[in-house]
């Protein structure tokens, strides 16, 4: 076995077992990629936010892109985790609005300058394009079903679900991205006048 094959299962080995200084590394590259986006980011930079050295960064990554993918892969974790709230589920469908749009508006917050990288880079490159769209295709998927199985009678949509919700999520999405730096006043106004537009379109 050659010495690369040997640290290509070395890595494996500490991915699979989600060790504590791999995620350290991962959170240091988001704060490091958040400050200084992805061109002026270097590996060193990110060994030094997590208080390590650039050979204990290659003993978990093979390069700055390698962890780029595994920060995508939690952030985009995180923002759908938003969408599973316990104890909702027979509550009215205002409810349900109010709470999820909440959640997930409060995620992009939590995370919104590398919303915003991301979003950027899955538009020149096609790995980060893949990884980072599965937050939009899932939740879509979910926000488009539940409305579907609404009660005859509950709501009275605008277009149909599918249409519809591509329409909330973009909003949400791209709103939620744009006030993520904003004032707390700012942040609450954006989600107060969500969750009213989208009463309105889905016709509550």
């Amino acid at each position: 076995m050659t010495t690369s094959e040997t640290q290509e299962r070395a890595r494996a080995s500490r991915k699979d077992t989600g060790g504590a200084r791999r995620a350290e590394l991962v959170h240091a590259a988001g704060e490091v990629l958040d400050d200084l986006g992805y061109t002026a980011t270097t590996v060193e930079l990110i060994a030094a936010r997590a208080g390590t050295s650039r050979p204990t960064f290659y003993a978990y990554f093979r390069s700055k892109d390698e962890v780029l993918l595994a920060l995508i892969d939690r952030v985009a974790d995180d923002l759908e985790a938003a969408q599973f709230l316990d104890g909702i589920e027979d509550l009215p469908v205002s409810e349900v609005i109010a709470a999820t749009t909440r959640a997930y508006a409060d995620a992009v917050f939590t995370h919104g300058g590398l919303v915003a990288l991301f979003d950027s880079l899955a538009g020149v490159r096609e790995d980060v394009a893949e990884r980072w769209g599965r937050v939009s295709r899932r939740t879509h998927r979910r926000y488009a079903r539940y409305l579907a199985e609404t009660p005859p009678g509950t709501v009275d949509m605008c277009a149909p679900p599918d249409r519809l919700v591509q329409v909330l999520n973009d909003a949400i999405h791209h709103g939620a991205k744009r006030v993520a730096r904003g004032t707390d006043d700012e942040r609450e106004q954006f989600i107060a006048d969500l969750i009213r537009i989208t009463e309105r379109l889905v016709g509550l």
